[in-house]
């Protein structure tokens, strides 16, 4: 059976030379709940979205963001993931966490429909063990912060019915928790701030193989991962790991970072695209 990094690399070749960049218009905005904005934008450049896969990955460029009129820097932009996805009306979803004074509170603030944004994509994040191949794992652990909550949503929603999954999630509010499709059998598990890995250590050790996928602060994703790896005997081919913040450094320092990372990989002629190459940027 392939594993999920294995998968990852082939759907994303598939997906090759098919990467989006258009702009799209928003159609609409909806507070999910006090933290989160769900937003909907729509545009003939999806019509390439042919292969949605769950918690596609995207960037988005606000409008004025690498203008030389403005103040964002060259480019700068915010990664965000695919909620759901309508082929026939090319409208995309998405929820946004409203937090901090950065580039997307800044754009939040001002948002209305009819506004216009770029976006690059899509990334692949990951593949439901139906779609790995063989056998269905055991369990599917997903664990990360509250930022991480609309891609482990999106996770949650494309399991078949038969896949068992453990979820940890920590600094939601309580009604942050409705983003989280409610699916009979799961082991879902809300901590407070800071306590993901503790989450996930007290997760019982899975006896029939797991794929996991995990994000949040970069040094509580590398503890996390240790745990996974060493203390839950998740195969190392069969995690997915990403950072979506730095403790002590803003989000938008995070993301000029990350973006000069990426670009230096692309020249050296590394496949950024691969699992084990976007984990190195990311965590090293």
């Amino acid at each position: 059976m392939p594993s999920l990094r294995e998968a990852i690399r082939s759907r994303s070749a598939d997906r090759a030379g098919r990467l989006l960049d258009c702009s799209v218009e928003v159609e609409s905005v909806a507070e999910v709940s006090p933290s989160f904005r769900r937003v909907t934008v729509v545009g003939a450049g999806l019509a390439a979205y042919t292969d949605p896969t769950p918690a596609d990955a995207f960037r988005l460029f606000p409008p004025g963001a690498g203008d030389d009129d403005g103040d964002d820097g060259p480019g700068l932009s915010r990664a965000f993931t695919v909620r759901s996805f309508d082929p026939d009306t090319r409208r995309l979803t998405f929820d946004v966490h409203s937090h901090g004074t950065g580039l997307v509170a800044r754009w939040l603030d001002d948002l209305a429909g009819g506004d216009v944004a770029g976006i690059i994509g899509m990334r692949i994040e990951f593949v439901v063990g139906s779609q790995v191949g063989g056998a269905l794992p055991e369990l599917t652990i997903l664990a990360a912060d509250v930022c991480g909550l609309p891609a482990v949503a999106a996770i949650v929603a494309a399991l078949p019915p038969e896949q068992r999954a453990a979820i940890v999630i920590s600094g939601a509010a309580p009604a942050d928790r409705e983003l989280l499709p409610d699916r009979p059998g799961d082991d879902v598990r809300w901590v407070p701030a800071g306590r993901l890995t503790d989450g996930v250590r007290a997760l019982p050790r899975p006896r029939g193989g797991a794929l996991a996928w995990v994000a949040g602060e970069a040094g509580e994703v590398r503890a996390i991962r240790r745990v996974l790896l060493t203390d839950l005997g998740v195969a190392r081919d069969d995690l997915r790991a990403a950072a979506y913040w730095k403790a002590g450094v803003t989000s938008d320092d995070v993301d000029a970072q990350a973006a000069q990372r990426y670009d230096d990989a692309v020249a050296a002629g590394r496949d950024v695209s691969d699992p084990d190459v976007l984990e190195d940027l990311a965590l090293g």
